[in-house]
């Protein structure tokens, strides 16, 4: 028998936690449009994953629903660039500045 530890884990889309949270207040479409002012078309569009949320709207439906628009754009965490990518491009930067450097010179 598996432990709840051993189960994977179920990876929500920031679209299927909107949907969550509308459904648990029971809103419908058309109701948090009216409190958002997002169209119904784009509620929609958002909740099946065919548009982004974008900031603007993680801000008014977090309102909406009292929380904060990070659980909606970032459900899992925000994640930084690897770090390999990170100090590649330190890297090329240092060695650019230092190049234009000794040109200057």
């Amino acid at each position: 028998m598996k432990s709840f530890f051993d189960l994977p884990q179920v990876k929500a889309t920031p679209g299927q936690i909107v949907r969550a949270f509308r459904s648990n207040f029971e809103l419908t479409l058309k109701e948090l449009e009216q409190i958002t002012t997002i169209s119904y078309t784009n509620l929609s569009a958002i909740e099946h994953g065919r548009i982004d949320v974008g900031v603007r709207r993680a801000i008014l439906l977090a309102a909406a629903f009292g929380i904060e628009p990070e659980q909606i754009l970032f459900p899992h965490g925000y994640v930084r660039p690897e770090q390999k990518d990170v100090e590649r491009v330190r890297t090329r930067a240092k060695r650019l500045l230092e190049k234009k450097r000794h040109a200057a010179a």
